[in-house]
């Protein structure tokens, strides 16, 4: 395309946004932002922008001294070189700011598609008409460009530079062999869910790249280590949780389907599809209990196989890889606690009906019967006010972060959790597991988990296949003003026996 008045509206920003969100990380300068940042996080800097962190003059490169050398993780900018007459010495500046391995993202009119300068139509303040080339030749031979790409679809009339700031010219390989790859033959699964979502569709990695695939992950920063370790998966694209806005999502989506060869968007696969929401699906939400139960008691990864074109059944045990050095450290706590029968309990997950009240009865009914067991109790920062002491007892909350609780399940004899992250990993191993289910049944859950002894409350509303936010989604008992699924209707009982009969086992095993 090439601009014109008519058709060529709307933010610059937007229509770069999409392709480099994954590169949104860290320190991010966006530089002559305008009215609207890359993303929220950026630090804008322009002269009288009404969104800018930072406002002083940027037409001398001395503007941008306040910043110190190799001090920014990524600089952006958009349209704005072409308005100042030293963009070499800005350059230069860029150059100093950006770390080692930092990205230098630049979005500019092209000489060919936008208007020159003393001609119709030409923007009064540029002083320069840009081709990549001019911007590749200034730069000082510290990067490596990953890409060079005129952009003219829709109302583009630009092109985008992405550089890569190095250290040492002498050891990188310019032409970045592994990066380059058939774009017929890629497959990107994106998956912005919470660390038991993330799990779920790990299957998908193997079995794309037996198929041959180059895999990448499309995942957020907050859950991206659940995938660490996995050999399946060629390429991150690892976003910051708001750099796309939600409105902006269904844009981010068609952009990224353009990119690559096959694009298997997750995203709201389990919530709002099997799991509702209050808000967000009222009708679905108080449908009676039956008719929820016949419309959503479906298998959750049976769910997201299907919708990556694959038939139920197939590959849908969960999977977890650790590193080398987590597998060492492991075997190290598996060998000084091998004496005993180690039982991981997380005490508490994201929302209510994930809190049972009498963990600490069940612990302690089972420490005192045997005298052979110890429990390691885990849990996030809220659930340190659930701790307490007793022999035997180790108290991980809040010490073990939740990478380290879900892989310390393959090497614990026996996991009790409600429905979190860290049941949704004990599913990756044969380690027997004790899943407190309420809102999710095992035909949801649990169906290809080995070794599960996974217990369904009782309550006459579940499981309600519903995600719970607050506590006025539930019935609540007298006793402790929790959903009673999971404090009245979860029978201690039987979570003692389920213990015994796995202790039995290992028992046996050892003899």
């Amino acid at each position: 395309m090439v601009w014109s008045a008519e058709k060529s509206q709307g933010y610059e920003v937007r229509k770069v946004r999409d392709r480099i969100a994954h590169l949104l990380h860290g320190v991010i300068l966006d530089i002559g932002c305008g009215e609207e940042k890359v993303c929220s996080e950026a630090i804008g800097v322009d002269n009288g922008s009404p969104v800018a962190n930072i406002n002083c003059d940027l037409s001398h490169p001395e503007a941008l001294r306040l910043f110190g050398n190799s001090s920014t993780d990524v600089v952006f900018s958009s349209h704005f070189l072409e308005e100042i007459y030293d963009y070499k010495g800005i350059l230069k500046e860029f150059t100093r700011i950006l770390k080692p391995d930092g990205r230098l993202i630049l979005y500019l009119p092209h000489r060919y598609l936008y208007p020159n300068i003393n001609k119709k139509g030409a923007n009064i303040n540029h002083k320069h008409d840009f081709l990549p080339s001019d911007i590749i030749d200034s730069l000082d031979g510290c990067f490596v460009i990953e890409r060079c790409e005129t952009r003219n679809e829709d109302d583009e009339y630009s092109f985008e530079i992405i550089a890569r700031k190095i250290s040492n010219v002498e050891h990188e390989i310019i032409n970045l062999i592994n990066k380059k790859y058939d774009k017929e033959n890629t497959v990107v699964i994106v998956r912005y869910g919470g660390f038991g979502d993330m799990v779920m569709v790990t299957p998908l990695y193997r079995i794309f790249k037996q198929l041959g695939k180059y895999v990448i992950a499309n995942c957020s920063s907050e859950s991206k280590f659940v995938l660490d370790g996995n050999p399946y998966i060629d390429e991150f694209l690892v976003q910051s949780r708001y750099t796309i806005p939600n409105t902006q999502l269904k844009e981010y989506f068609e952009s990224i389907e353009k990119q690559y060869g096959k694009v298997i968007n997750l995203c709201e696969s389990i919530e709002r599809s099997l799991l509702l929401e209050r808000d967000k699906d009222p009708d679905l939400f108080y449908l009676p209990h039956n008719e929820r139960n016949r419309r959503f008691n479906i298998n959750y990864s049976e769910k997201i196989m299907k919708m990556a074109g694959f038939n139920n059944g197939y590959g849908c045990k969960p999977e977890l890889y650790l590193t080398e050095t987590e597998e060492v450290l492991c075997n190290i706590f598996k060998n000084k606690h091998k004496d005993y029968f180690n039982i991981m309990w997380q005490i508490m997950g994201s929302s209510w009906n994930k809190l049972y009240p009498y963990a600490s009865d069940v612990i302690d009914n089972v420490l005192d019967e045997f005298c052979d067991i110890q429990v390691f109790i885990t849990g996030g920062t809220n659930a340190s006010l659930l701790n307490w002491c007793r022999p035997r007892l180790h108290n991980r909350i809040n010490q073990w972060d939740i990478r380290q609780a879900m892989i310390m399940t393959k090497y614990m004899d026996c996991v009790v959790s409600p429905e979190t992250g860290v049941l949704n990993a004990a599913g990756a191993f044969n380690t027997p597991k004790i899943g407190l289910l309420t809102h999710s049944s095992k035909e949801n859950l649990t169906k290809y988990f080995v070794n599960d002894y996974s217990i369904e409350s009782s309550a006459p509303c579940s499981p309600c296949h519903r995600l719970i936010h607050d506590l006025s989604d539930c019935e609540l008992d007298s006793e402790f003003g929790l959903p009673v699924c999971m404090s009245k209707y979860m029978d201690q009982e039987e979570i003692k026996n389920n213990v015994r009969s796995i202790y039995k086992k290992w028992r046996n095993s050892a003899k």
